[in-house]
């Protein structure tokens, strides 16, 4: 019977309820008491606020219970704490006025003290219970969070694993089937192939993402020339015919985690896949800049990224008109720019193409303020 009771009642209403008897009331006694015995207007206002404000804060705080997305248990647990401390000082206000009491007289005085005492109490338990609640809605959300990132690591590995054996199954027919088959569906085959590639980089890219969630990151200080120039010598290894420039000099130094190297792979890949490798020229430049950052430039000659676009694209899922990409790569660059503590910016190279501007704090400025979340 009382969980039925309970299950009924709504927070939100009778801390408003509490709040309004409290200003209610307080008005009536200084209309009634307190106007009448003071010619001063300051005393008569500042008699006023004391007896009503209070009240107004636990009015207020059950208005913004009933607009909240605090469910209806955190609402209860808000209630509990507004009359627990209602109860607790009007308990210190009667036990100081015990003996006029005990002689059943009552005062202005008494009135006076329950009003304010009693809805100072309110008002505190309220606020400690909006924090109290909140604080458990953060918990539960942040649990459940975990548990979705953990099934969604499941997901991506389970989806990684069985798709790359596809893939792999696919590659090797696709080379079979280019020894013997004639020259007009050759184009067809190279189609299944170059998809084949996206998909695979696609899944790398979405592996990744699912990393920059985890919590458990090894950060260590890491020379940022070495992984530009390994991703460089990647891009010249499997696309010959695109011509790569550097001009990256040693010990640039950051602090990072294996994960770094997924922003320049993404950025050098994207100029690959999106222009024509046989006339496509790629330069990459990096410096310390005067602000003590590590400055790097990643350009291409190729079409380049609209400027209506230029302000989203690094969004999940943006992408141009005419680009066939997923959406996932330059999402991919920004998410692991910020999570080092750095930025990622686009606009229009010297010859017309696309450029980035990643900036990435050095070691020096960098290493008290990394953090591990993602």
């Amino acid at each position: 019977m009382r969980g039925t009771l309970l299950g009924r009642i709504d927070g939100a209403e009778m801390v408003a309820l509490l709040g309004l008897v409290f200003v209610t009331s307080g008005v009536i006694l200084w209309w009634q008491e307190i106007v009448s015995t003071t010619d001063a207007i300051y005393d008569a206002l500042y008699q006023l606020t004391v007896h009503v404000l209070f009240g107004g804060v636990i009015l207020a705080v059950g208005i913004h219970l009933e607009r909240s997305e605090l469910p209806t248990s955190a609402r209860r647990e808000v209630m509990v704490w507004c009359f627990a401390g209602f109860l607790f000082l009007i308990g210190l206000v009667i036990w100081g006025w015990i003996e006029l009491l005990a002689q059943l007289e009552l005062t202005l005085g008494f009135a006076s003290d329950v009003i304010t005492f009693g809805s100072l109490g309110g008002a505190f338990g309220a606020i400690a219970g909006v924090n109290a609640g909140r604080a458990s809605r953060n918990a539960r959300l942040a649990a459940e969070n975990e548990k979705q990132r953990e099934t969604l690591v499941l997901l991506t590995r389970l989806l990684r694993h069985d798709i790359r054996n596809d893939i792999a199954i696919i590659n090797g027919h696709a080379e079979i089937l280019e020894e013997h088959i004639e020259e007009d569906g050759l184009n067809s085959l190279h189609v299944i192939q170059e998809r084949s590639h996206t998909i695979g980089r696609l899944l790398n890219d979405t592996e990744t993402l699912v990393k920059t969630l985890g919590n458990e990151r090894e950060y260590k200080e890491l020379d940022i020339s070495d992984v530009i120039l390994q991703e460089v010598a990647k891009i010249r290894s499997n696309h010959p015919t695109v011509e790569v420039q550097t001009r990256v000099p040693h010990e640039l130094i950051t602090v990072a985690d294996g994960l770094i190297h997924q922003l320049f792979s993404n950025l050098l890949q994207n100029a690959v896949f999106h222009n024509d490798e046989s006339n496509l020229r790629i330069s990459v430049t990096a410096e310390q800049a005067d602000n003590g950052d590590i400055s790097i430039l990643v350009s291409d000659n190729g079409r380049g990224i609209p400027e209506e676009v230029r302000d989203t694209c690094f969004e999940l899922g943006e992408r141009s008109i005419d680009s066939d990409g997923d959406g996932i790569g330059l999402y991919l660059v920004s998410r692991l720019a910020g999570v080092y503590g750095g930025s990622v910016e686009v606009g229009e190279s010297r010859e017309g193409g696309a450029e980035f501007d990643i900036r990435l704090p050095a070691v020096s400025k960098h290493t008290e303020d990394i953090s591990t979340a993602a």
